[in-house]
């Protein structure tokens, strides 16, 4: 039968059929049609056929369907990236989602429109959500006055949910905050609709946000007695057979440098001088192991692909046995790992590498703060002294292999990161910005330089492999890169890594640098797992992988495998169409992670200032104009970027006439003007963690704008 229903499809004078027409043409008895339309959804969901609007089947047209997942924008549009080309991004009006949710694995129909500008420009709508993402949704409880509907807590959900039912010994509560389980997509035009499965909680309950946070996301902290169990079935004490076939790195000076509330230790570094330079080796937990393929542990860790880092909490891929202990590259304790030792020269050019399973025995456990230290404040040290000379070598190498790195065309976006600190209640106390900049960049040259022998390794051997891609923009990216940057005055348009770079060394130092950096990185394309080789684009590589994290990320684990056959001249563990199913499956994972990981802290940020704002500490903080709309400036604070708006009603001279093209609004009275990338001192106003929305005001006269034209040299870009 799936024979003959796809020579149907196939012949050129089909044209797409409901089922029942199907049903008839192919002359299906009564008897058969159950199993033919599970048929139908088997094929579907394996993507040899589409069902399209109306519930027409066919065979799909890669020029006019598409298969995708969705990622829902925050004004309400979508982001569409192709199952079989991640390269391949499509722009989702919100009035073309049909239904489709944040996630989901949709049918998207391609068209052309033409736009004002009387330019034709692709456009892509959704006609059929294939598999939903996020079946269970979390939500506050409200009683309308002819249902009950759910009003969701998750971010990027903007729709409400009707409720049909509730499980048993479920009482609707209202105001009380639940989950719902979806019921399938219906169609365009539908409304969501789902059955209440439990109830989260009141309002008020303290431990209620970590609860819809982890629902939100999918994450789940405790791992289920049978993985557990097998994880714990493995000794921490090495045995002979453990030992066996492995370089005996020991004697080397080895040690960790991590965040200094690091959860997990898998990568040590050291360094040796030779004739012709030095010898680095980056020696990397060897969890593959201790987690053989298709175990109850290695089967949860492909489900979760991922550690996630929460502010004040933490979902580990792995049993806390195995991070914590059994792999964790401890100090003054033989750990066993996989080492990349690479020979590279006094200019930084690498000559050479290997790679092998290894034993190591970690000196010490640095934090990255201790190492920034040391070298600040040689003085105040807390380095032990047995590694101080390698230290010093490693500090002088590393900066000698960013500065190539950077000639050689890497893209050079200096991001800030945020931390916010909790207090022994587990309430916000502090916000600032990671420090230690040079420490960070000590082992992240060389980690990156272990990736890449390690991607060269697997490509020379031609077989299926798992690596880090990263596209080029597309024109439209760049076009629309160059139009955002006109806004912050740039007015030359990059077309290529160089340029960008000419860019941000030209803001470097000025109080745009962070916006111009934040614009160019938003309209880069985001990088993936695939089992395709086709370069990294921000890194300047052509050919990288990831193999550092293993007991963090599962792509790495896969790589482990991978290579550890390929030495020992066994066949792959994957195959390529396996690889390219678990590249898409971690790609996503990775993205739930950091969208997880950004709501944590911007919780926390919002409860950190709700309470200033309650204790009378409002302000002033300096502050950065990113945006501006029609009801007013979006802000970001420079101590915490912390976004905001300052709303023209609450400003004394509120009458604005606002050119959102330009960037910049302008008083009537032509006596202040505000542009993206001015500072402004601000004071805090509102808080409303319920909407995740803060509300500025000026700070005082002196902060209340730009003269009205042009005089504003320090900020320009010539």
């Amino acid at each position: 039968m799936e024979n003959r229903l796809l020579q149907l499809m196939a012949d050129p004078a089909y044209q797409p059929l409901k089922q029942h027409d199907l049903i008839r043409e192919l002359g299906v008895q009564p008897r058969d049609r159950s199993s033919f339309r599970a048929l139908l959804r088997d094929l579907e969901k394996a993507g040899r056929i589409v069902r399209l609007r109306k519930n027409r089947w066919s065979l799909p047209q890669a020029t006019r369907y598409v298969e995708a997942r969705i990622t829902s924008l925050p004004g309400g549009d979508a982001i569409a990236t192709a199952a079989d080309d991640p390269a391949r991004e499509f722009h989702i009006d919100r009035t073309h989602l049909a239904g489709a949710l944040h996630g989901d694995r949709v049918l998207l129909e391609l068209f052309r429109r033409r736009m004002r500008d009387g330019v034709e420009r692709h456009q892509a709508r959704v006609v059929r959500v294939i598999e939903r993402f996020l079946r269970k949704i979390p939500g506050v409880l409200i009683r309308g006055p002819y249902y009950w509907y759910v009003i969701p807590d998750h971010p990027r959900i903007r729709d409400n949910i009707r409720v049909t039912g509730a499980a048993s010994g479920i009482t609707l509560r209202e105001n009380f905050h639940v989950v719902v389980e979806l019921a399938p997509w219906e169609g365009p035009g539908e409304g969501l609709l789902g059955n209440v499965v439990e109830i989260l909680g009141r309002s008020d309950d303290p431990k209620l946000p970590v609860r819809i946070l982890l629902r939100n996301y999918q994450l789940e902290e405790a791992f289920d007695d049978d993985v557990e169990r097998t994880a714990r079935s493995r000794s921490a004490k090495l045995t002979e057979d453990d030992l066996a076939g492995r370089e005996d790195a020991r004697a080397l000076i080895a040690f960790t440098i991590d965040p200094e509330d690091a959860r997990d230790f898998d990568d040590a570094v050291s360094l040796v001088s030779i004739s012709d330079g030095w010898e680095l080796g980056v020696h990397i937990a060897d969890v593959s192991h201790f987690v053989p393929l298709g175990s109850a542990v290695d089967r949860e860790a492909a489900r979760r692909g991922n550690s996630v880092y929460l502010t004040g909490g933490f979902v580990p891929m792995l049993p806390h046995y195995l991070t914590s202990d059994v792999c964790s590259l401890a100090p003054r304790i033989d750990r066993l790992t996989y080492s990349v030792w690479i020979r590279i020269d006094n200019n930084g050019k690498v000559l050479g590498h290997r790679i092998a399973p290894s034993i190591i025995h970690s000196r010490a456990r640095l934090d990255y703060d201790q190492v920034q230290q040391h070298f600040d404040r040689p003085s105040s040290s807390t380095i032990p002294s047995e590694i101080r000379e390698t230290l010093e070598a490693m500090w002088s190498l590393a900066a000698t292999l960013r500065r190539r790195r950077m000639a050689l065309g890497a893209l050079d976006l200096s991001m800030p990161e945020i931390k916010c600190e909790l207090d022994e209640s587990g309430r916000p106390a502090v916000i600032r910005r990671r420090g230690a900049l040079q420490a960070y960049h000590l082992i992240e040259e060389f980690m990156l330089l272990a990736n890449v022998a390690v991607a060269e390794e697997l490509s020379a051997r031609r077989s299926p492999a798992l690596y880090r891609i990263h596209d080029e923009p597309s024109e439209e990216q760049w076009a629309a890169m160059a139009e955002s940057l006109a806004k912050l005055g740039i007015r030359h348009a990059p077309s290529n890594k160089s340029e960008i770079n000419q860019i941000c060394a030209e803001v470097a130092g000025t109080p745009r640098e962070y916006i111009v950096n934040l614009t160019i990185l938003r309209h880069l394309k985001r990088a993936l797992y695939s089992e395709r080789l086709s370069g990294h684009f921000g890194l300047g590589f052509p050919k990288y992988t990831h193999f550092t994290s293993p007991i963090r990320r599962y792509p790495d684990l896969i790589v482990h495998r991978l290579l550890k056959s390929l030495q020992a001249g066994r066949r792959p563990p994957y195959t390529r169409e396996e690889l390219q199913v678990l590249a898409d499956h971690c790609s996503t994972t990775e993205r739930n992670a950091d969208e997880a990981e950004a709501e944590s802290l911007r919780q926390a940020c919002l409860t950190y200032y709700e309470a200033q704002l309650q204790a009378g500490r409002t302000g002033p903080y300096e502050a950065l104009i990113t945006g501006v709309n029609p009801r007013g400036l979006l802000i970001e604070l420079q101590e915490s970027l912390q976004r905001g708006m300052i709303l023209f009603r609450d400003m004394r001279d509120g009458d604005f006439i606002v050119d959102e093209e330009a960037g910049r609004a302008r008083s009537r009275d032509r006596q202040r003007v505000y542009r993206i990338g001015d500072t402004v001192q601000v004071d805090l106003l509102r808080v409303d963690t319920r909407r995740q929305r803060i509300d500025f005001t000026l700070a005082d006269p002196a902060s209340r704008g730009a003269p009205p034209e042009g005089r504003r040299g320090r900020h320009r870009i010539r």
